[in-house]
């Protein structure tokens, strides 16, 4: 059960990821075209954008964290 909330989870923030890309591709392509600029597609779309790909960031970086995966660097090793 709590494999697939995790995973419920994941695939909600990819969606927001993937919708925020494809309002910036049509903010841009209105833009272009003879459509009134809408800006507020590409300011929305980058906002949805870059908090789906934080969130995922996050996600894997603290699973390897929590695996032991990452080390920390020589510059912070007393």
């Amino acid at each position: 059960m709590r494999t697939i909330i995790s995973w419920a989870i994941l695939i909600s923030f990819f969606l927001i990821a993937g919708e925020g890309i494809n309002l910036i591709r049509l903010g841009i392509m209105n833009s272009l075209g003879k459509m009134p600029n809408q800006g507020w597609q590409i300011i929305l779309g980058i906002l949805l954008a870059g908090l789906g790909t934080s969130f995922l960031g996050g996600f894997i970086y603290h699973r390897a964290k929590r695996r032991g995966q990452i080390k920390k660097p020589d510059w912070m090793k007393k």
